[in-house]
């Protein structure tokens, strides 16, 4: 993943995509700063900067269950418990708190993980998630050996929209 770090270098900042100058919805200026400066600590959540060339070659992997173009990368059960909802009866669910369609999902070491039953989403049991901050959405559905990964710089609440279209638009395509 070459072109996945926390600070995006100067030589490459004309590739960092912005958002729209006013958010559609509201009329409020927004903007996307994530990558431009050190952040105060490294981590996925809302610290991560990286391209859709690389995004999809992570989600493959974990569809491959660890393996990139025949090389492990990560062991077969340490992806089986990323992907396992670790989330029992007694810890409080708070995925649809910042993530209102995915009804049903649980949580993983690190992705969301939907659960037998319906959801807001289209998608089979097992499928795995992880949405970023700022509009980007990734997800890998092991049933439908299916890897996704949408990439935008939509830091209001119409990402949440947009996500549920991909969804709609990629589930739609597939034809048996």
């Amino acid at each position: 993943m070459q072109d996945t770090g926390f600070v995006v270098p100067e030589a490459q900042r004309s590739r960092y995509a912005t958002p729209l100058p006013k958010d559609p919805l509201s009329g409020q200026p927004q903007e996307v700063r994530v990558g431009l400066a050190a952040p105060g600590f490294e981590g996925g959540g809302g610290q991560a900067v990286s391209t859709a060339a690389d995004y999809i070659r992570f989600a493959q992997m974990l569809l491959n269950g660890g393996t990139l173009e025949d090389k492990r990368v990560l062991s077969r059960k340490s992806v089986e418990e990323m992907t396992r909802d670790h989330l029992s009866a007694d810890i409080a669910n708070n995925v649809t708190l910042t993530e209102p369609h995915l009804t049903n999902f649980g949580f993983g070491v690190t992705v969301a993980v939907r659960r037998e039953g319906g959801s807001d989403v289209l998608g089979s049991p097992g499928m795995f998630s992880w949405n970023g901050a700022y509009g980007t959405s990734m997800w890998v559905d092991p049933k439908e050996e299916l890897a996704v990964v949408f990439m935008a710089s939509t830091p209001g609440l119409i990402r949440q929209h947009y996500r549920r279209v991909v969804n709609a638009l990629v589930y739609g395509a597939i034809v048996d």
